[in-house]
């Protein structure tokens, strides 16, 4: 069996019909017209009998249910293990709703079932057939494509803005493929920013990361992928002073996208040794604890309150159905989950790991655990084999606004405020074992 380390990918296009209703903000978009295509790229690995498929869709989030459905498709269509396979969603606002959430949309099932995960399992098949032989370089820079988003206001209330003095993770990744007679073959960008700078246009659009990838295969000749990194309290650096386009068109996107795609190139042309590729899976169980869940007239009491209100805006609306839910589940005796469960995958590429994690994850939490990593380069990819909700730090608790709301309210199972420190030490755990037995 050869330890040669083989690489293949393939793009598809997954843009909805017009007329399909955007998601990402509570406003009602359909879509008017299709400023530039959503893709899914699909890119598998082998070497020495293992296999894996790593992919991200230019869509907002997915679920599970959605992944484990792609998972059993691509297993079926491939024979790579579906557990040695991962999704992440690129969070672009300006794509159709792949899951339901009080106030912002409702699961587009017709583009799921007809466009994306059909679209997802041919690019992961193509992907697989076409692996030949390469070596990886490695290439980072500071970009300053982002900004924290958590502004502050002179009340010391938390807005939806720009944060100067805000945490923000400014390193950008290129990995870069060669087959074994030096033409370029792929490259995958990592970078932490939300996809907001088009802001509430009705246009379909991969955001800025579609300008920045579309430059990056123009300079190389080669596919190019972008996977998003701790955007949760990550945005665009607007010359608006805002994180959201406000335009009602995409003149930030090219904006901020021109600005994204000069240092995806400067971090592709900084890359000068290609070395043989050392690729591996770690795999193993994260465990999460929740908070208890309130009783049923604990549940009844919140319900009321919420009800009494004039008007439910934004959280209120997954906060009501939580409860609703909760009240439920209650009357039916149902056995209430104590821990959330993560099945973890993690690729791994000589001194790189890309790490997932199903939440929308605060930029500290990745910054410390590239910095206790036992590994150079650690990529921590947001909205992957799931979307649950946001994940903040322990310390931005305190300052609240509407992230920590979500946190807090909007979903029956609730996270431990520690969250972070746990979903660290576990990951570490993960990649010391793998490293360990190796």
């Amino acid at each position: 069996m050869s330890k040669q380390f083989k690489i293949g990918s393939s793009k598809k296009i997954i843009t909805p019909p017009l007329g399909t209703p955007l998601y990402g903000y509570t406003t009602k978009r359909p879509a008017s017209s299709v400023n530039d295509d959503l893709t899914v790229t699909a890119v598998a690995c082998e070497q020495d009998g293992l296999r894996g498929v790593i992919i991200s869709a230019d869509i907002c989030s997915v679920t599970e249910q959605i992944v484990d459905t792609m998972r059993e498709q691509i297993q079926k269509e491939t024979g790579v293990l579906k557990e040695n396979i991962s999704f992440s969603a690129t969070h672009t606002h300006s794509g159709p709703a792949i899951k339901s959430s009080g106030g912002w949309g409702v699961a587009n099932t017709e583009y799921i079932n007809g466009i994306l995960i059909p679209q997802t399992v041919a690019a992961a098949k193509e992907a697989s057939e076409s692996m030949v032989p390469a070596v990886m370089g490695v290439g980072t820079t500071q970009s300053l494509v982002g900004i924290n988003r958590r502004e502050i206001d002179e009340d010391g209330k938390v807005l939806l803005g720009q944060n100067p003095f805000g945490v923000c993770d400014t390193t950008m990744t290129v990995l870069a493929f060669k087959d074994l007679n030096g033409k370029n073959i792929l490259s995958m960008v990592h970078y932490s920013c939300h996809g907001t700078s088009a802001g509430r246009c009705t246009k379909i659009t991969r955001d800025w990361p579609g300008i920045m990838v579309d430059a990056l295969e123009l300079q190389s000749g080669a596919t190019s992928v972008f996977f998003n990194g701790s955007e949760g309290d990550m945005g665009p650096r607007i010359s608006n002073g805002s994180t959201t386009g406000e335009t009602g068109d995409v003149d930030y996107v090219n904006e901020i996208g021109n600005l994204a795609a000069i240092d995806a190139v400067r971090a592709f042309r900084s890359i000068k040794d290609f070395t043989e590729v050392d690729f591996g899976i770690i795999k193993g169980e994260i465990k999460l604890p929740y908070k208890p869940i309130p009783t049923l007239e604990q549940a009844k009491a919140k319900l009321a309150k919420l009800d009494a209100q004039e008007q439910l805006i934004e959280v209120d609306f997954r906060e009501h159905a939580v409860l609703q839910e909760t009240i439920k589940m209650h009357e039916e005796n149902a056995k209430f989950d104590d821990h959330m469960h993560i099945d973890q995958v993690m690729f791994k590429f000589n001194s790189t790991v890309f790490v997932p994690f199903p939440f929308e994850l605060f930029s500290e939490i990745a910054l410390r655990l590239r910095t206790y990593s036992p590994f150079q380069n650690t990529l921590c990819t947001c909205n992957t084999n799931g979307s649950h909700f946001y994940l903040p730090t322990q310390t931005e608790m305190a300052r609240g606004g509407y992230e920590i709301e979500i946190f807090l309210y909007a979903t029956l199972y609730k996270l431990q405020n520690n969250t972070d420190d746990t979903i660290i030490k576990e990951n570490l755990r993960l990649m010391r074992e793998y490293l360990k037995n190796k």
